[in-house]
């Protein structure tokens, strides 16, 4: 409460007057101190205001027991393709047929006069091309600006149905109301379910997936650019998706469009964060405790941190990595390799924060400010923030920790691979106070705006983050994964970086982060802020299945395990397809779910069964059940209860 400070004297009166510290508080405070001194530096810790209160125990509410009788049928869909109709009216309209259900898509482009409008005028050109497929429908629409000035041009489509929707998902989340809007690059989508059938439309390029807002309202869902800005005689294609479902399930959208966005690749194995500091040397940790801890998590890649050493008493993020005594880390990957040679080792690193004092001038062309033009952090003064590019001496100064990553020792770490967090941005996804020729200050990226919704002109410029640095991302990521392993932290908020596959999770300081995951590699990271042991950890694993996830370890030295869990069975993993509580994946379908499983053929299955505190049940009765040559897997789960169905 005093921050070290001795307390006030009403304080120290209190206590000199207060009773003798009942023995259950005194005992309390100790074990908090001790859990605590773990975690931190904190040398002293005052309880104070402390009551003492007897309560009867709640008792606990009994479990869900396994279910009875029918239970559903899980596979793969037999065949994709939806039986849509699509009409083109004069003016433009697209009108989409699916059972009985009628569709009408309509766009609108703002002009500066200020006024909205539907096709080309004297402001910019507009031609639109349609592609049908099988299931979905790609639109592209293609602007030229017809003026001398840079010409602020939003674009907006919407779906009307022909009554209200029954329920509507915006970016993978379900409103409790009708209308809402969302801006999340990393789940782009609208999808609306009516009656019996449904529709969803999402951007596919990259301006447009950076730049959208998904929005819905009672009979409308859509999505819009409202920042979009063409240089003068500059032409763009806006291009986005209409998908129609046969039924109203957000997951036939989810899993269709995975197919159109070609994102179902193989996921290698799980991960773990080991820090690399003293206290897990051989004097700390014994040879069989590492052991327990890489093979209990069946951690394929473990990942050790910056918290140790530090510079400066701060992590040692961007350039100042390339200064510290990485020796410990060395010997740790040395020691692991011999007990646990199966696992292969990450670093961390992050491209767009340093907290070198001299960065400030150093780097001043890659500073990202804020729209009040103050330096952007990462919540303290000297973690600042840059933007790396191909251009400025910053993106070729904080690529050298990947090769010291990299590199063979003893100059080098010798690691098998990177760690990438934040791979996309860092708390900010706009820079703005901009060098109007590319000099001095991070460059324009030629697209984007704020723009006024009232007078439909250009407040001021800025740019993107995700596209100014893409170039330098994509290549140093290219050039990682032609090395090694590259595991990041965050989906991708491009088309270019959909197509460069490799393993990416989002954090899960709340669950429902786990729909941005939904759309690339469905892998929700352990919540740091409620894992405290392996029974909250499988709880969270349990949690994530909800939204068709797998899952990765984060937490360590809290979250040390005592026996193998589900993550023993979850990789590798080719995902089929993602349903709520289960992923299909070509190796092995992993569930939380009670249900026939299978994958719609005659292969043979090897089940895992875990209970509620997520210890193999290895007696637990799964039965095979043939329907029609067709092989599944019976389980009847309890609740809290999983199950891994390798094939």
């Amino acid at each position: 409460k005093h921050r070290g400070k001795p307390p006030p004297a009403r304080d120290r009166a209190n206590v000199a007057a207060a009773a003798p510290l009942d023995p259950k508080i005194k005992a309390l405070g100790e074990a908090v101190k001790k859990r605590l001194s773990a975690w931190s530096d904190i040398e002293t810790l005052v309880l104070a205001d402390v009551r003492l209160e007897i309560r009867e125990s709640v008792v606990p509410r009994p479990k869900r027991p396994a279910p009875t009788g029918p239970l559903p049928v899980v596979r793969p869909a037999a065949q994709h393709k939806v039986d849509y109709r699509l009409v083109r009216q004069e003016d433009g309209t697209i009108e989409i047929g699916v059972g009985r259900a009628t569709f009408r898509v309509e766009a609108e482009f703002s002009t500066p006069e200020p006024a909205w409008v539907r096709g080309p005028n004297k402001y910019f050109d507009h031609r639109q091309d349609i592609q049908q497929h099988d299931e979905w429908i790609v639109v592209r629409d293609t602007f030229t600006n017809r003026t001398d000035e840079n010409l602020p041009l939003m674009h907006r489509h919407r779906v009307t149905g022909e009554a209200s929707w029954k329920k509507v998902w915006l970016a993978g989340l379900s409103p409790s109301a009708l209308v809402s809007t969302s801006s999340e690059p990393a789940s782009p989508t609208t999808y609306g379910a009516a009656e019996q059938v449904g529709l969803g439309v999402l951007p596919l390029d990259d301006v447009f997936q950076v730049h959208v807002t998904n929005f819905s309202t009672e009979n409308q869902v859509g999505l819009a650019d409202n920042q979009l800005v063409l240089k003068p005689g500059v032409s763009y294609t806006a291009e986005w998706a209409i998908l129609p479902t046969a039924r109203g399930d957000y997951y036939a959208f989810l899993n269709a469009l995975r197919r159109l966005r070609d994102v179902n690749f193989t996921l290698d194995g799980s991960f773990a964060f080991l820090r690399a500091d003293p206290r897990l040397g051989a004097t700390k940790w014994s040879d069989q405790e590492c052991v327990d801890f890489v093979r209990f998590k069946n951690a394929h890649f473990v990942c050790s941190g910056i918290s140790w050493p530090r510079h400066k008493g701060r992590y040692a993020h961007g350039t100042s990595f390339q200064l510290m005594d990485w020796s410990v880390t060395k010997e740790q990957i040395a020691r692991l390799r011999k007990l646990a040679p199966e696992a292969k080792h990450l670093k961390y690193f992050h491209c767009f924060i340093d907290t070198l004092d001299e960065a400030v001038e150093k780097y001043a062309d890659a500073r990202l400010l804020r729209s009040d033009g103050t330096p952007a952090d990462y919540g303290q003064p000297y973690d600042l923030l840059y933007v790396p590019t191909h251009e400025n001496t910053f993106g070729r100064d904080v690529a050298r920790n990947v090769e010291m990553i990299l590199g063979p020792q003893p100059d080098g770490l010798g690691c098998d691979g990177v760690y990438w967090d934040e791979f996309e941005y860092s708390r900010y996804q706009y820079a703005y106070h901009l060098a109007e020729d590319g000099r001095g200050g991070l460059p324009w990226d030629g697209v984007t705006a704020d723009i006024d919704p009232k007078t439909l002109k250009i407040v001021r410029l800025k740019s993107s983050v995700e596209l100014i640095s893409q170039p330098f991302r994509l290549a140093l990521a290219r050039s990682i994964l032609a090395r090694g392993v590259l595991v990041a932290n965050g989906q991708p908020h491009t088309r270019t970086m959909l197509q460069l596959h490799f393993p990416r999770f989002v954090e899960t300081g709340s669950i429902s982060r786990c729909t941005r995951a939904q759309t690339y590699s469905p892998i929700a990271l352990g919540d740091h802020l409620t894992e405290r042991s392996e029974l909250d950890a499988y709880r969270v694993m349990l949690r994530a299945l909800d939204f068709g996830c797998l899952y990765y370890w984060y937490n360590d030295l809290t979250v040390v395990p005592t026996h193998p869990h589900l993550t023993s069975y979850m990789f590798p993993a080719t995902p089929i397809e993602l349903g709520e509580g289960y992923l299909i994946a070509k190796e092995r379908i992993v569930t939380n779910r009670s249900g026939l499983f299978g994958w719609g053929d005659s292969a043979r299955h090897e089940v895992h069964v875990f209970d509620d505190q997520g210890r193999e049940v290895p007696d637990f009765k799964a039965p095979t059940v043939v329907q029609d040559g067709m092989t599944f897997t019976e389980l009847r789960l309890p609740e809290d209860y999983s199950a891994a169905i390798v094939r």
